[in-house]
């Protein structure tokens, strides 16, 4: 998932916020809950672990 790097101007902790298509809603700091934050979109960035994906290859198809 697309992420943007975020700053926040109240405590100055640097977080990352997922970002998601038609979604305005504007990020918060999870450490002081500041709503005053300075946001960097990184086109390139994205959310990185594994996924649903992952997750169903690993499961047996059947009786062995």
């Amino acid at each position: 998932m697309p992420t943007a790097e975020c700053r926040c101007n109240a405590c100055g902790h640097l977080f990352a916020h997922l970002t998601f298509k038609g979604d305005d809603t504007p990020p918060v700091c999870p450490r002081c809950r500041g709503r005053d934050i300075q946001v960097k979109t990184n086109p390139e960035g994205f959310m990185a672990g594994p996924g649903l994906g992952s997750h169903i290859v690993g499961v047996p198809k059947g009786p062995s």
